[in-house]
């Protein structure tokens, strides 16, 4: 049997049918036995009903894609053949449900199976088990051993009564017996090699980010449900009770920020998050805690905009807003993780840069990551430190009144000292007015420019503590360097290598920090290569603008834009750097 370097398979059909939670049993039982798999869920943004697709890429080695092309296709209606039977590879399969009587032209040595998937469910016991019918007959296909995803079924509905766990097995047997009675050996797929010893987990980034905010010690977060970040609260709803923390779920974006900010100023780290349309409701929110200098984490999970958009879908659009939307001379952070590892490992140490620099930091994903699980590196918590900076609570000088503790005093680093309520001593006055050392509203010119200068000094020294580029760059000399942010890492990587296979010297920087921006690093790399060429999903090239903006001398910049809503294929990436070189 031909040897195969993944396996990729599809499941489509109305949202509400099951299809991911098919989906979701096929991963779980392939990640515990070690394979590296990536997984793309693609959805409509309404509750019930809309074509929906559930994407799993399996392999032994480590992947960044969603690959390009499909092994197996299930189809339960005939729009996910319509939409996607383009999609499969020559020897792959289109497995479809015989009751809607499936039509397809196929493409070249692809074939069609047309099996009973309601029909047998509703003989196992009812309809709705239709999906773990196909899961049965998809595991036939795949050629995985399906003890393990029997366990996996009874598993899944333990809650349930012995009956319901009973019919669910059926229905996967069945499946998978209906399946191995059209299928020869001459039609086998082909067999992956056996995964390596690896400690792994399968999560998505959203997931991650919640955990590298526990492991940081936050336990407060305020936050208003919105696609695609929503699964962030749902996580720590879940979880944070165990560590005594508290979830509040506020009326809006703007009392979420709020009411982290509150918290933070009172001592509790604590965070926030949203998506494009919320960050904009927080800008507000934003500036006072820069004026403040109150610490405040809030996380920005990208989608499709303007406005509502596509909420479902990705997109870089939030680079310019997380950096200039809040009004005034900006001093703030913004932070983006490159792949879902480091959401985890980034969100940590944002608590870390929030309070060491007395300001707000945005950490920014992006949908692929946030809501698509994958396969990564297990956690290692001895990587996260917590650094509270300049906080003091204990020992304070004594205060006589009239005098206030100077929470504001210029500096030379431009970090002050601060303190929580109910230190003694330790009393001082927050506002968003601007302010003196006490933090007494005062508009007189010498302590205007001192508050600004110190505010904007404090963050002279982020790029000393924080690693502002990931970077894979082994030549000296490249023809070409490929610059990205957040998602773009896994199809840049794939990219690179069918490049460097060829022969063509190509380095790659992906950024981990916006702002400060990262000037010396960035141009560092750039001096290295012929050309550069930034990839984004956008259409504005925003990315590329912020470059330009600051490393002019080496501009114009190439641009490879996406923004139809879609992740890149590493294949069309691979062919563009080909042109430009």
């Amino acid at each position: 049997m031909q040897t195969r370097r993944d396996l990729i398979w599809k499941m489509g059909g109305q949202q509400g049918e099951g299809i991911e939670s098919g989906g979701e049993i096929l991963a779980r039982v392939l990640a515990s036995q070690g394979y590296s798999l990536f997984s793309q869920r693609l959805f409509s943004s309404r509750i019930k009903g809309g074509h929906t697709t559930f994407a799993l890429r399996i392999a032994s080695e480590k992947i960044g894609t969603i690959g390009e092309a499909v092994d197996v296709l299930v189809a339960l209606d005939q729009e996910t053949i319509d939409l996607h039977a383009g999609e499969v590879r020559r020897g792959g399969v289109i497995l479809a449900d015989a009751k809607f009587k499936p039509t397809a032209e196929l493409p070249e040595g692809v074939r069609l199976l047309s099996l009973p998937m309601s029909d047998t469910a509703k003989e196992c016991g009812m309809l709705q088990m239709r999906n773990i019918v196909a899961l049965g007959m998809s595991v036939a296909l795949l050629g995985f051993a399906r003890d393990a995803f029997v366990l996996a079924i009874a598993e899944r509905f333990a809650g349930k009564t012995q009956d319901v766990v009973a019919a669910n097995v059926r229905a996967f047997t069945e499946g998978a017996r209906l399946a191995d009675e059209q299928q020869g050996e001459e039609d086998a797929l082909g067999e992956l090699p056996p995964p390596p010893t690896a400690d792994l987990l399968f999560m998505m980034g959203n997931e991650a980010t919640a955990l590298g905010a526990l492991a940081a010690g936050s336990r407060f977060m305020a936050s208003y449900p919105i696609t695609p970040a929503s699964e962030i609260m749902e996580y720590m709803i879940r979880c944070v009770h165990r560590l005594k923390g508290t979830v509040v779920q506020t009326e809006d974006e703007l009392a979420a920020c709020m009411m982290a900010m509150g918290a933070n100023y009172a001592g509790i780290r604590a965070f926030t998050a949203t998506s494009g349309p919320g960050l904009s409701l927080m800008a507000e929110s934003i500036s006072m805690a820069t004026m403040a200098e109150i610490p405040t984490v809030i996380v920005d999970v990208m989608r499709a905009g303007p406005s509502t958009g596509m909420p479902t879908k990705i997109e870089h659009s939030d680079i310019m807003a997380a950096i200039y939307s809040a009004h005034g001379d900006r001093g703030k952070i913004v932070v983006a993780p490159t792949s879902i590892e480091e959401c985890f490992y980034v969100t940590a140490e944002a608590f870390n840069l929030a309070e060491v620099y007395q300001c707000p930091v945005i950490v920014l994903s992006d949908l692929q990551m946030g809501l698509n699980k994958q396969s990564i590196p297990a956690l290692d918590l001895s990587r996260v430190t917590v650094d509270r900076g300049a906080l003091l609570t204990e020992d304070l000088p004594p205060l006589v009144r009239p005098d206030y503790f100077e929470r504001f005093a210029v500096t030379e680093s431009g970090i002050s000292p601060r303190t929580r309520p109910g230190v003694a001593d330790g009393m001082f006055l927050s506002t968003g007015l601007e302010h003196d050392a006490i933090g007494k509203p005062a508009e007189a010119p010498a302590v205007r420019t001192a508050q600004v200068d110190k505010r904007l000094r404090k963050l002279a020294t982020v790029t000393e503590r924080f690693d502002p580029l990931y970077v894979d760059a082994p030549y000296d000399e490249a023809e070409i360097l490929l610059v990205g942010i957040n998602s773009t890492r896994g199809g840049i990587e794939e990219a690179l290598a069918v490049l460097r296979a060829r022969g063509v010297k190509v380095n790659h920087v992906h950024l981990r920090l916006l702002e400060p921006f990262p000037t010396e690093a960035l141009a560092a790399q750039i001096a290295r290569a012929e050309k550069t060429m930034i990839v984004e999903y956008n259409a504005t090239a925003q990315l590329a603008s912020l470059v330009t903006m600051h490393i002019p001398e080496a501009a114009p910049y190439l641009s490879y834009l996406r923004y139809d809503g879609m992740t890149m294929a590493s294949s069309a990436l691979a062919a563009r750097v080909r042109e430009v070189i």
